[in-house]
């Protein structure tokens, strides 16, 4: 305990030791205080320049997210689907009922062997709007039929199953 004792007592150019490192430890305290402030300004600086940069990342998405939107109306999909592919909508009547599909089923089947009905050619497509027409920002062209291709055959198995299940 007289050790202790000592060392708060003992004196260095007239000044306690112990005042001394405390005074040290305080100047260092203040020192990083100081330190601490200037990067958290710093910081605080960055974290705005994001905000900034969200803010204008979700302007862009959002523009985006209109620019979809529009592309994806029906109206133009249809309008597209009609003008490029001569597509058309179907018809009421050409729709199935739940009770008739058991005949459909029968009527409509074929044997696999079977080649398939030539696929009529697709009609011309109208010409390309001139530019500044629309605003569509596809340019689509006609797909013309691929040759039918024969049925791939299905080999029996050892136990003289057909494959499948």
């Amino acid at each position: 305990m007289n050790g202790l004792m000592r060392l708060f007592e003992q004196r260095v150019r007239g000044i306690r030791l112990i005042e001394l490192v405390g005074g040290v430890l305080m100047f260092g305290l203040i020192f990083w205080v100081c330190l601490s402030k200037a990067k958290e300004g710093e910081d605080i600086r960055r974290m705005n320049d994001l905000d900034r940069q969200i803010a204008a990342e979700q302007a862009v998405v959002d523009g985006l997210k209109i620019q979809v939107a529009q592309l994806e109306r029906p109206g133009r999909l249809e309008q597209l689907a009609v003008q490029y592919l001569g597509m058309k909508p179907t018809d009421p009547n050409h729709e199935a009922r739940l009770e008739s599909l058991a005949e459909i089923s029968r009527t409509g089947s074929r044997p696999v062997s079977q080649a398939p009905a030539a696929v009529p050619p697709p009609p011309a497509p109208p010409p390309a709007p001139a530019a500044g027409q629309g605003d569509d920002l596809i340019t689509v062209t006609p797909i013309t039929a691929a040759p039918a291709r024969k049925a791939p055959e299905v080999a029996a198995s050892a136990s003289g199953r057909t494959g499948g299940r």
